[in-house]
This record gives C-alpha cells, structure tokens and sequence, in this order.
C-alpha cells in the first residue's frame, strides 16, 4: 500500500540464509499455505500486540492508530502487517521488535529484502548482577561465559552503552583466564560506569587518550601523532590533548 511500510513476523527456526525467510513469506502469502498447528509464539505476540494496537474494534485514537491495513494478516506461523509511514507507528514498531525478541521470531523487511532476529540487549545493571553472581560463586566461570559469549561473539553491536560493552568483554575474558583479578576489575568497572554517567563525552575522551598513549606504545611516537591529529580533526581529541600526548608540533 502505498505510504505503508511492510513487515512479516515469521515463527522459523534455524535458517541461515535470507532466501529460507523469503520463500517462507512467499508461502504464506500465497493460496497454497500448509495447514497445521498454530504456533503459539506467534499466538502470544499476536495477542499483546494487538491487545496495546487492536487491529479490529474498538480501535484507538486515529491519530495513534499505527496500521494501515486492517485486520492485519495473521496465519498459523505468521503475522504481516502494514504500518503508516507517519511517526505515529513508531511505538508500535518498538513493540513489534520488543516481541518478537522475547517470544523468539524472526522479522522480514520486504522494503530491501532483509531478515533478522531482534535481540534485547542485557542492561547495565543485568551485567553487573552477573558480575556479583561470578564474584559470590552462584555461578561458574562456565555459566558466565554462556552469559556473555553471544554479546561478544555474535551480537555485540546490539549494546548501545559503552559501559556495559566494557563489563561484557571484561567478563568474557575472565571466563577464558583463571579469573585472577576478577574483584579488582569489577570495581574499576563500577567506577568507570560512575565516570562516564557523570561525564559522558569527558569519558569518551579519556578513553580516546589511552587508546593512542596504547599505540604510542606498541607502534611508536610517529604512529601516535598521525592517529592523535585525525581524531583531532574530527573532534575526539583537543589540540591540547594531542600537545599532552605526544608534544606540540
């Protein structure tokens, strides 16, 4: 429709590759559509969905009414909408990626072909409850890597803050070490977290300064001044930084 915005969410597991989604769509739009079961997945995200955007009446407030198409599509494995294209779907698109993250769906862009999983990320406070529970032995060094192993190996571009980023690699590599250290790390952790709430863009900065005292290092005075004035020129760094770093030019 045009104006709208298309969206599948589709009960498939194990797929690898993007056409394995696609043919699934093309099933389920199509007249041919096995019969069988439903998922209740689908039945559980259809409902909440729904029950916060009803697709049927009473509907809401036509200035919040997200949908464009009504009722929307729903079948045994699927459920395909059409938002408006308007801010006012916003919501209801955050909702539908909530969802389908927690009841484990896949989600099918037909605007450029794509397909993903959504993940909810862990909170800072989530890490930091996996932390004490490393630290105070209610869970192993093997628990707590199964923990954080798909935010490194996998999704990590999912985590938005750099300090929860921080704790999940920080425990990552714990969990392949003895973990010597571990309490020590933890509260340098805890305390970048405070740095960083109380100042974010002076942490940012600090952080950008040992990265390049790093390279100074590791790879030379010649290295670091060519690293230092490029992130100067795009505003990481001062020009008293870069002086206090490697000298003026």
């Amino acid at each position: 429709m045009a104006g709208g915005y298309s969206l599948g969410i589709l009960a498939i597991d194990e797929w690898t590759d993007v056409a394995e989604v696609a043919a699934m769509v093309d099933r389920c739009a199509g007249t041919r559509h096995v019969d069988g079961e439903l998922d209740e997945r689908i039945v559980g995200f259809y409902e909440r969905l729904r029950s916060r955007f009803p697709d049927q009446p009473p509907l809401i407030d036509p200035d919040e009414d997200p949908w464009m198409d009504l009722p929307l599509d729903t079948g045994i494995d699927h459920v395909f909408v059409v938002l408006c294209s308007e801010r006012r779907s916003d919501p209801a698109l955050a909702l539908i990626q909530e969802l389908a993250a927690e009841y484990g769906l896949t989600i099918w862009d037909p605007q450029d072909g794509s397909a993903y999983r959504p993940v909810i990320p862990p909170a800072r406070e989530e890490v930091e409850a996996w932390w004490r529970d490393l630290l105070d032995d209610r869970c192993g060094r093997e628990g707590t890597h199964e923990r954080v192993r798909p935010w490194v190996e996998e999704t990590s571009e999912a985590i938005d803050d750099p300090i929860t980023t921080m704790g999940v690699q920080q425990l990552y590599s714990l969990t392949m070490s003895d973990g010597t250290g571990a309490g020590e790390l933890f509260e340098r952790w805890l305390e970048h977290g405070e740095r960083f709430d109380a100042d974010p863009e002076g942490w940012e900065r600090d952080r950008t300064i040992q990265a390049v005292l790093a390279i100074r290092r590791d790879q030379g005075p010649d290295r670091a001044r060519a690293l230092a004035i490029q992130l100067a020129a795009r505003g990481s760094l001062t020009d008293e930084d870069v002086a206090g770093i490697i000298g003026p030019a």
